[in-house]
């Protein structure tokens, strides 16, 4: 179901090869899908001076996260009956088009879409919670192609909806699917939707897979809801380990630690797994460097800087040592929050709103400055392009200049 978009045009192949410039955040937790910004020269503090709000709109009900590309926003809402994927103004937050992804996902944590949209040239890939994929123009959001992974690969609703944020390896387009029967992930040709290949057999754990370069090739990491494994570009499984949390969910995405570490992590008391890949031959092995309570990520993953990971245990922020799992500082009263980094900052965005200014330092917790911005549940993590910090909850997005 390709739509009018000239895919086969000199043009759109031309655009589909821009993925993104310098200070975009065009998908998932950045350009790395890491949590970590490259953008240097921001504000430590608050005021007239410092860091200042920069606009404040309305938005309806969801957890999806902001993606940024040039001077345009994309994220996802609800209105109590459908679910949207929105472009917005990235400097002064006006709509510039709304377009229904499919009914609404309701549960008592909260309402709406999960997933984040992913840009890449001149499309944009959202995910319904209720299993709808669909690549939209960017410019206009015009319907391209769309896929129902319940009618493509048997998948069933999840408990919590689909919340995997969809991502672009070259022409592809990779996608935990949640199917049977070696069908639970799918590369997908991202300018018609048709799949190219399917693997893996596991329910849906909620997570977003990530790239990796290790020992000269490319793999694909997913966090499924029994194993932490690792794919090679056509599907084939390359390694993986036992990961069974008690109540099979792992919505955090797992975490590289270069140049050969892997952390994945859950909460409900399961807490984290880091594992360290080997080449062996022609292949790549994956054994246990450390394993304990003392990183229990609940939905939002940890950020791996100079060794050591900033994370969410639970409703403690920690700093643990990412080679032997050793804490180096903990902080609470922050709730269940979620964090980026950027120019040697923890920005920090609590689960009740306050935004967070912390030294990236694994010596001691140094707050910087504090802000209220947001009220109620705030458990999207933020989103940093171009110098202006994206916030939301579920009735809010906010965005905070911090270049001074």
């Amino acid at each position: 179901m390709v739509g009018r978009c000239s895919i086969l045009s000199a043009a759109c192949v031309l655009a589909a090869a821009s993925f993104a410039l310098p200070g975009d955040w065009q998908q998932f937790r950045g350009p790395g899908r890491d949590g970590k910004s490259e953008e240097t020269g921001l504000s430590r503090m608050f005021g007239p001076t410092g860091a200042r709000e920069l606009f404040r709109v309305p938005i309806g009900a969801g957890f999806a996260s902001v993606s940024v590309v040039g001077e345009r926003l994309f994220t996802m809402d609800s209105d109590g009956s459908s679910e949207y994927a929105l472009c917005l103004d990235a400097v002064t937050g006006e709509t510039l088009w709304r377009v229904a992804i499919g009914p609404v996902f309701e549960e008592i944590q909260g309402d709406g879409p999960r997933s984040t949209p992913t840009v890449d040239g001149d499309r944009v890939f959202v995910l319904g919670s209720r299993g709808r994929l669909a690549a939209l123009e960017r410019e206009t959001g015009e319907t391209l192609w769309e896929l129902e992974l319940s009618a493509a690969f048997g998948s069933e609703l999840p408990t919590w909806a689909f919340s995997s944020a969809p991502m672009v390896d070259g022409e592809r387009l990779i996608v935990e699917v949640g199917g049977s029967a070696g069908r639970a992930v799918a590369a997908l040709e991202k300018a018609t939707g048709e799949v190219v290949w399917t693997s893996q057999s596991s329910s849906l754990a909620y997570s977003s897979p990530i790239q990796v370069s290790f020992a000269g090739a490319k793999q694909y990491v997913f966090l499924l809801q029994d194993k932490l494994t690792g794919l090679d570009t056509e599907g084939r499984e390359l390694w993986s380990v036992p990961f069974e949390p008690r109540n099979e969910i792992t919505p955090a995405s797992p975490v590289f630690i270069e140049p050969d570490l892997i952390l994945a992590s859950a909460s409900y008391d399961i807490g984290a797994k880091v594992v360290r890949l080997s080449r062996e031959g022609d292949g790549v092995t994956a054994t246990e460097v450390w394993s304990g309570r003392q990183m229990r990520n609940h939905f939002n993953a940890t950020v791996a800087l100079d060794g050591h990971v900033y994370g969410f245990d639970t409703g403690t922020l920690r700093c643990l040592d990412a080679r032997t799992g050793e804490p180096r500082w903990a902080k609470r009263g922050l709730g269940k929050g979620s964090l980026i980094s950027a120019d040697g900052m923890l920005v920090v965005l609590s689960e009740r709103g306050k935004l967070v200014l912390v030294e990236a330092t694994p010596d001691a917790y140094r707050e910087l400055g504090s802000l209220q911005v947001l009220e109620g549940r705030s458990w999207t993590p933020p989103s940093l392009a171009n110098g202006r910090l994206y916030l939301r909850n579920h009735t809010e997005l906010v965005s905070v200049e911090l270049k001074p």
